[in-house]
């Protein structure tokens, strides 16, 4: 679905009421934000980072699309087929753990084998602007009931923020839209890549 759909959507019917459907840019930056929401959510994206580790070097910083971290892995000695080495992400007590110690940083444990390690991570929505008005959303249309519920949260929100408010029954209704999406399977949690393959063809294997 194209971004001008969605908005002419919202504007007939979650912003119906609300003067701020007259503004597109302001409907684009709830749009931005929805999609910011559910890739948080979903895995809608992922992309895999060569790390080369340096020595004594603990912190790299992570390419500039880069949101959460998904898996990490770590080189397989040479001669070991059929093997893969998952390492522990963000486990704050174990010491061979990969942990996200900033926004777009991770620390590497010195511990780690090897001379690589792979980061499977969650990529970020692409920023839409009025210029983007024909391009399709980065996102499967079983979610667009859930993005234009979040459409309303935010333009309601931005009007009234009382609890008891239309913007908590919209936000209310983008949780259940969320959830049903999840129990009915019909958002892929990763991008089709099997990770086994993935790590034979970059050499991992």
């Amino acid at each position: 679905m194209k971004l001008q759909d969605v908005i002419d959507l919202a504007k007939s019917g979650e912003l119906k009421q609300l003067s701020v459907k007259d503004d597109s840019a302001d409907v684009i930056g709830f749009v931005n934000l929805g999609l910011i929401e559910l890739y948080k959510r979903f895995k809608l994206r992922t992309e895999e980072y060569m790390i080369a580790l340096q020595e004594g070097v603990t912190i790299y910083t992570m390419p500039v699309d880069f949101m959460n971290i998904i898996a990490a892995y770590d080189e397989v000695p040479e001669g070991v087929d059929d093997l893969i080495v998952p390492i522990p992400v963000n486990m704050e007590n174990d010491p061979f753990s990969i942990n996200t110690v900033s926004y777009n940083q991770i620390q590497i444990p010195v511990t780690t084998n090897g001379a690589y390690i792979s980061i499977i991570y969650s990529v970020k929505p692409t920023y839409l602007t009025v210029m983007d008005l024909e391009e399709e959303l980065p996102i499967p249309d079983s979610l667009v009931e859930a993005l234009l519920h979040y459409i309303g949260y935010r333009g309601h929100g931005s009007i009234d923020g009382n609890i008891q408010s239309e913007n908590n029954t919209h936000y209310q209704r983008f949780e259940r839209s969320c959830l049903k999406a999840e129990q009915l399977g019909v958002v892929i949690a990763h991008d089709g890549l099997d990770m086994t393959l993935r790590f034979k063809d970059r050499g991992f294997v």
